[in-house]
């Protein structure tokens, strides 16, 4: 506290009231912004899948994420719009809440310097009597580091839609935030009481951030990257409080209590929820679950590997007489910025982020919290370089995945946000510095400054909100709608992409539309898990399982083998375009039939589809799900128009074809050259073949 007397105290209290108040409001605008621009429904990709595990307490996707889906059945259960919207709104408040964690972790920063300067103001205005215009604008740095995050298109995209990501940033923020009270503590403690023991006494703080660490383990693992931070910012506080075996070990078990969510996924798997991802019953399945062992198959870049390799085959050639000269030789730093890992580490995008001005305050603050906050900017930088390394280095992407990593990076911007906030305190200072001392002066630069430096979190606000806002975002709900529309009743229905596939667990498993479909999701064939888990008569074989060993094409040829003549069998846009199908499918909207003998094309499935925000010119963030949303409605139309030309109906093809068009204007070049390769066709006097197609998939298999 500082110091004593009732004038002293009055002022404390204040400014203890307006930091609480300029955190409550950082919460308050934050949250109000995210809720405007909210998901109202279902949302592509994790969105369905993990809003179906949460509602029904299921094992959602590798690694599990027992810790969201207990959080989001809570939410799930809250008196306020549909279910889906419950869940989105928990991102939302996730994601206000780590803007406040940036907010504390700035403000005690800034707060609690070791090394203050004077300033001629410091000497010029008497602190009992008139407010300090640096502490002043504390609480307003402070906030606009919040804001800075808050309003970042990473941040802010995860904040609108139900996902991991914003649980798991506030979770990081809370124990830095929990570290760095530590760390104040025990310093101060330490000028009263030097001693040993002094920072022992508050190693309750280190408990809890331990337990924290290991209970987001079981929201998303990478919130265990920040034991590297944390125990460099401990060692340096206090050397030996980590050798004493009694907190080391508390530390440890404390850690262990916080994984043991993972405790309740084989109680629920025994229970057979609609979502039971591996059905970790066992040991051996909690493995497989935990560790990802579900996606060692999917494409991986080998980035550091091909770098290696690139840059010894340059070694070589630099020895070998017959190799193009040194100057037609591309360089290390080319052979580094071309490789694949470069392209990885452009995941982190911190210009896209924050911006010019952003990145310039955060490298600001970096060099301003290396002179006067070194060990806390130590551990921040230490924090974002471990953060962005590891990361890519573990995930190690191939060149079409990279953008999955994108959210991963959410911690390592709240850590520079932070920096922003040191970066507008090496300014304010510098200005209140040189400013005259007369104290109407220091008042005039104190505004200045603050209108000044919220010009960055309103920037990124004002740019961002049309890349984020999904209010009014229905595309991934009307699709789901739109396919089950499309099938009669008792259909089985096969899917291929995770995106097209979750919208529709989404429908059936929580809003319990069409509960006569059997939905099949083709790529997990291939897991016994998931075949044993489909009801025993979709197939001839008593354990497919283990007769065909996971080849998922035979598995699905038995199970259309054996379903055909009584129920009626569809493929939607994915899988019908990226499997090979001994059938003649018959469109059926925008899924596809396999047609009986005889059977024809059944009019008027377009007319049951809502479009909502695609052709009535609303205004809706366009990821690229959304646009192949938009590819593959128009293709459709598309091969409907094709359909009604063989047919010789130029009347239906032309209104198709217009359609197509209207869903996706980049269609038009493929019609044109799709007429002008059948009247090549027609002029040779042969029949209209198959047309050439060079349009891929609208969705495929992700790993999530």
């Amino acid at each position: 506290m500082p110091k004593t007397g009732k004038n002293s105290m009055k002022q404390w209290t204040f400014q203890k009231l307006m930091q609480y108040m300029y955190g409550v409001f950082v919460c308050g605008v934050t949250l109000w912004i995210y809720l405007k621009t909210l998901a109202p429904t279902v949302s592509f990709f994790d969105s369905g899948e993990l809003i179906s595990a949460a509602y029904t307490l299921g094992v959602a996707h590798p690694p599990g994420y027992p810790l969201y889906v207990v959080l989001g059945w809570l939410f799930s259960h809250l008196p306020v719009g549909e279910v889906a919207y419950r869940l989105n709104l928990m991102s939302g408040c996730f994601a206000s809440l780590a803007s406040v964690m940036v907010y504390g972790i700035t403000l005690s920063i800034i707060t609690h310097s070791s090394h203050q300067r004077k300033s001629p103001a410091d000497e010029a205005l008497p602190s009992p009597h008139r407010p300090d215009p640096e502490q002043m604008l504390q609480p307003v740095i402070a906030m606009i580091a919040a804001l800075s995050f808050a309003f970042g298109i990473t941040h802010w995209r995860q904040a609108v839609i139900a996902e991991v990501y914003t649980l798991n940033a506030w979770l990081c923020g809370l124990v830095l935030w929990l570290l760095l009270h530590w760390r104040t503590r025990c310093l101060e403690t330490r000028r009263v009481e030097p001693s040993d023991t002094t920072c022992a006494r508050h190693a309750w703080l280190l408990y809890l951030s331990a337990w924290l660490v290991g209970l987001g383990f079981g929201n998303h693992q990478t919130i265990s990257l920040l034991v590297i931070p944390a125990t460099v910012l401990v060692l340096l506080t206090a050397p030996k409080i980590l050798m004493k075996p009694k907190i080391l070990a508390y530390l440890v078990l404390c850690a262990l209590l916080g994984v043991s969510i993972y405790g309740i996924v084989p109680l629920r798997a025994a229970q057979n929820p609609p979502i039971n991802w591996g059905n970790p019953t066992t040991l051996a399945r909690m493995k497989w679950l935990i560790t990802r062992e579900g996606y060692k198959h999917a494409p991986r870049g080998h980035a550091l590997e091909k770098l290696w390799n690139d840059l010894v085959a340059e070694d070589a050639a630099a020895d070998d007489p017959d190799s193009p000269p040194p100057q037609e030789q591309a360089g290390v730093m080319t052979r580094l910025t071309n490789s694949l890992f470069f392209k990885q580490l452009h995941s982190f995008q911190p210009l896209t982020e924050f911006g010019y001005m952003g990145v310039a305050l955060a490298l600001l603050g970096l060099l301003y919290g290396l002179f006067f906050h070194r060990v806390i900017t130590l551990t921040l930088l230490l924090g974002v370089i471990s953060w962005v390394l590891i990361t890519v280095i573990i995930s190690d992407p191939s060149p079409d995945n990279i953008f999955l990593v994108q959210e991963f990076h959410t911690p390592a911007y709240l850590l520079m946000a932070v920096w922003i906030g040191l970066g507008a305190t090496a300014i304010a200072r510098g200005v209140l510095w040189v400013a005259p001392t007369h104290h109407t002066f220091q008042y005039i630069a104190v505004f200045g400054l603050a209108i000044y430096v919220l010009v960055l979190p309103a920037h990124l606000l004002l740019k961002n909100l049309r890349i984020v806002d999904r209010r009014q975002n229905y595309v991934a709900y009307d699709y789901a709608n739109n396919v089950l529309k499309s099938l009669k009743p008792q259909a089985i229905l096969f899917t291929w992409g995770d995106s097209g596939a979750f919208p529709l667990w989404y429908l059936q498993i929580v809003e319990h539309q069409r509960p006569d479909v059997t939905l099949i999701h083709v790529p997990h064939l291939g897991s016994t898990w998931y075949v044993d888990a489909l009801p025993s008569d979709l197939f001839i074989s008593a354990d497919p399982s283990e007769q065909y060993q996971g080849d998922l094409l035979l598995i699905l040829g038995e199970i259309v083998q054996k379903n055909l003549a009584s129920r009626p069998i569809y493929f939607d846009y994915s899988s019908a375009h990226s499997l090979h199908i001994p059938y003649e499918l018959l469109p059926s909207g925008i899924t596809y039939k396999i047609a009986a003998r005889g059977e024809q094309l059944e009019e008027g499935v377009w007319e049951r589809y809502r479009f909502r925000g695609i052709l009535d010119n609303t205004r809706i963030a366009l990821d690229p799900d959304i646009k192949r949303t938009f590819l593959m409605y128009g293709s459709a139309h598309i091969e409907l128009g094709h359909y009604y030309l063989q047919e010789e109906n130029l009347e239906k093809a032309a209104e198709h074809f217009n359609l197509a068009v209207q869903f996706d204007p980049s269609l038009g070049d493929r019609i044109v050259r799709d007429l002008e390769f059948r009247n090549k066709l027609f002029r040779g006097g042969r029949e209209a073949g198959p047309l050439p197609q060079d349009q891929e998939p609208p969705d495929s298999e992700e790993e999530p």
